[in-house]
């Protein structure tokens, strides 16, 4: 068999098994992240035994290239995640609000309280075009539970490019309000 014909039947073969897959294109996130599908309405009030706890965790949308004679900015996709680590309860997300450099705010990612099903996570997402957090962009991330819940893990992917040279790192949440 010729190379074009064996190419032309894996290209046929390839062609069908694509099509013929039934799997449901998902719905549009709003928001830039995963709110959309993992999150469902908390049940108001909140239990009166809940307390509420702050994160904040530095997110860059940008950072200085240093330069020798002229700094310039590389802009930065950020990726924020919330991951539930109980493995029996719900945490219930009160707040998730993106601010610029300067501390004011850009954008809240949550419209309500919002339930996080045990050991689940939920992903809010700057894109790299989106450059009004700046260098000294944040998330507060406010939850709320029982007073013995573990602490979620927030922790904030930036990723990158300038030329050639690829960026990537990690900046991890801190509570800063219990």
């Amino acid at each position: 068999m010729t190379p074009l014909r064996l190419a032309t039947i894996t290209a046929f073969a390839l062609a069908a098994s694509v099509s013929s897959c039934s799997s449901p294109v998902p719905p549009p996130v709003a928001n830039h992240g995963s709110a959309a599908l993992r999150l469902k309405p908390a049940p108001s009030p909140l239990p009166a035994e809940f307390v509420v706890r702050r994160v904040y965790v530095s997110v860059y949308s940008s950072i200085y290239l240093g330069l020798a004679n002229e700094p310039l900015m590389v802009n930065l996709a950020a990726t924020v995640s919330v991951r539930n680590v109980s493995g029996d309860h719900p945490i219930v997300l009160t707040h998730a609000r993106y601010y610029d450099s300067a501390g004011k705010p850009v954008r809240d990612y949550i419209d309500a309280p919002s339930e996080l099903g045990p050991m689940a996570s939920v992903e809010y997402v700057v894109k790299r075009d989106d450059v009004a957090g700046g260098p000294g962009a944040n998330f507060v991330i406010e939850w709320a539970g029982p007073p013995e819940l573990d602490d979620p893990i927030v922790e904030a992917v930036m990723i990158g490019q300038s030329g050639h040279a690829g960026f990537s790192f990690t900046s991890v949440g801190k509570t800063v309000r219990r």
